[in-house]
């Protein structure tokens, strides 16, 4: 009996299932609960769909399953969620370049934040240019390739 790992396929089920309470409320000007929509989409919802490009670009096929909740859904195309999350990612990129500042000289500190404002303006860069303020457009793109 050999181990020949070349000739072994092995197959992996994601199945992913997304969802958030409800957090629109637009008597506030900003509302704290609104930071999980805010966290999902840029830890979670964007870095996946630039996996997923990145896939697609290299060739690699790939099928996951991925269940958007009505509630999530409905936050993704609300239009003034979209406009603060803009703005909490601008607000987040003016911290992370005074954290630059603050942190000169600190090596390891430097590293995490100059990963964070990339992070920042990826999600940024995305989010307004890619996908028009709407991410569910990416997700529909790979839903009509049958991935």
């Amino acid at each position: 009996m050999t181990n020949n790992l070349e000739s072994s396929r092995g197959l992996i089920a994601l199945v992913l299932n997304a969802h958030l309470p409800y957090v629109r409320h637009p008597e506030y000007s900003r509302f704290l609960e609104e930071n999980w929509l805010f966290e999902a989409l840029s830890e979670t919802y964007l870095p996946l769909l630039r996996v997923f490009r990145g896939l697609e670009m290299d060739g690699v096929p790939f099928r996951l399953t991925l269940s958007l909740s009505p509630t999530l859904t409905s936050m993704l195309e609300d239009n003034l969620l979209c406009e603060r999350y803009v703005n909490h990612l601008d607000r987040l990129l003016e911290l992370s370049e005074k954290e630059l500042v603050r942190l000169n000289g600190d090596i390891p500190g430097l590293k995490v934040s100059r990963m964070y404002r990339e992070l920042y303006r990826n999600n940024r860069e995305d989010f307004l240019n890619l996908y028009n303020g709407n991410i569910l457009v990416g997700f529909s793109h790979f839903h009509e390739l049958g991935n």
